[in-house]
């Protein structure tokens, strides 16, 4: 009999999964439905100016393979590119100007008090505060405990706001006195549990040796493994566009009917790979207990706009030495970062033009999306002004809107998420996401390479819907 297998979602997770079933056995019969009518979910890349504004992520984390090995797979190894090895590091905007980030700092945790020392982010009692982190007494911890209250205890608010909550929360677009520490940063949790300082537990760390770069990109953008993807998969699988699906449902016979919203026949399938958010996970899985999909539904979401400008080099005064900034709250702006692309990238030529890539939207920070793209734009100029002094008019201005983009891991997420994974098993869908335990798209391909094999291998039930 054919193995008929519906993947639900055509990000990254979805089109890998499809890939590596194909690639695993041509025998499979694979259909994608996505809703929207474009592939790649968050991941896309505008290269129209003959530079890459990437309206998503712009790279991977090299320690994480799954990225470098699908793009190698794909073909695309000889367009894998590294960081700039001339430029480190980025600057925090506090006060009207940029500030070195202190160096030593790993995980939000400072190793050199030296360099805190000089910083201009702290004032003198906040520097003295920090330090009581070497005599107070242990934080009571049962298995989880928001990022912020760790460390605001440790190491004081002012530490957390203008350092530590710019660097973790820019990772999540989180609000860090939410953001689960068992998830983030669970090596802290084994600090306090291990010592009482979480400096000199961090102290006590060998240093990582680093060997090439920390990210990886791609030349032509992270959507050319989107392209690609789409690419090898087309004559192997049925890939449906704007075909949201309203219901995946047990079928009469075993396996699964999946419904879509145009009213035609359900799809059966004996396998279904449901690859979309938790919100939309929640609504189509409605065969679940409702404890199962309030699971789902309770984990939150953080609207993201990010807006990519080509400038002339002209339009900038000063030397864009470092990757770019990052903004903490009460700035006075609504930018939370800005990358300095071509600054951050060793591109095989050198780039006869500056782009620019500026973050809007934080968790609990308002409807950013609720503004037009005019509204941002202008925005974004006065902002480019106060922070850069930028007055020129960017070549091209384009704005990339990822609604309900990036999940958010609050306390108490990794046993959320470990129940998902439970309930999942027991009906026999394959459930994957950057939703779980990872953001990256490393994360995202990890667990379609999961799913793929268990549907192949069969390595979880398949079909039982019990």
């Amino acid at each position: 009999m054919t193995r008929r297998v519906a993947i639900i979602g055509g990000g990254i997770s979805g089109l890998t999964a499809a890939y590596r079933i194909l690639e695993a056995d041509e025998s499979f019969s694979v259909t994608l439905f996505e809703a929207s009518p474009r592939l790649g979910g968050v991941i896309q890349s505008d290269t129209s100016q003959g530079v890459v504004l990437e309206g998503g992520p712009d790279s991977f984390l090299a320690r994480k393979p799954e990225a470098i090995q699908l793009a190698e797979d794909l073909g695309l190894g000889d367009e894998l590119m590294s960081t700039n090895p001339k430029v480190r590091g980025s600057y925090i905007f506090h006060g009207g100007h940029f500030c070195d980030i202190p160096e030593g700092v790993q995980a939000g945790i400072p190793t050199r008090l030296d360099t805190l020392w000089g910083t201009e982010l702290l004032s003198m009692g906040e520097k003295i505060r920090l330090l009581g982190d070497l005599s107070l007494p242990r934080q009571p911890i049962v298995a989880d405990i928001a990022l912020g209250e760790l460390l605001r205890y440790r190491l004081g608010s002012g530490y957390v706001d203008r350092i530590a909550a710019p660097m973790l929360s820019g990772i999540y677009a989180g609000d860090i006195d939410k953001l689960s520490t068992a998830v983030t940063a669970p090596q802290l949790l084994l600090y306090q549990r291990r010592g009482r300082s979480l400096i000199q537990e961090a102290q006590k760390q060998p240093r990582p040796k680093v060997s090439g770069s920390l990210f990886r990109s791609l030349v032509r953008g992270v959507g050319s493994l989107i392209d690609v993807l789409t690419q090898a998969l087309q004559d192997r699988a049925e890939i449906r566009l704007e075909c949201p699906v309203e219901t995946v449902r047990p079928a009469p016979g075993g396996g699964f009917e999946v419904v879509v919203a145009d009213g035609s026949a359900p799809h059966l399938a004996t396998d279904v790979i449901v690859a979309v958010p938790a919100y939309r996970a929640a609504h189509i899985l409605d065969f679940w207990s409702e404890e199962a999909r309030t699971w789902l539904s309770s984990i939150g979401y953080a609207d993201l706009a990010v807006i990519g400008a080509v400038y002339e080099p002209k339009a900038f005064s000063r030397e864009l030495d470092k990757t770019g900034f990052l903004v903490p709250k009460g700035e006075g702006v609504e930018m939370t970062a800005g990358t300095w692309v071509r600054s951050k990238w060793d591109y095989p030529e050198e780039l006869a033009v500056v782009p620019i890539r500026a973050f809007y939207g934080r968790a609990g920070g308002g409807r950013i999306l609720s503004q037009s793209d005019e509204e941002l734009l202008i925005r974004f100029r006065q902002e480019m002004g106060y922070i850069m002094g930028v007055t020129d008019a960017p070549r091209y201005a384009r704005v990339f809107r990822l609604p309900q983009a990036m999940p958010q891991y609050a306390v108490g997420h990794q046993e959320r998420a470990a129940r998902i994974r439970r309930h999942a098993e027991a009906s026999g869908i394959h459930i994957i996401g950057n939703y779980f335990d990872g953001v990256g798209v490393p994360d995202c391909i990890r667990h379609a390479n999961e799913a793929a094999a268990q549907v192949v291998y069969g390595a979880a039930s398949v079909g039982d819907n019990s």
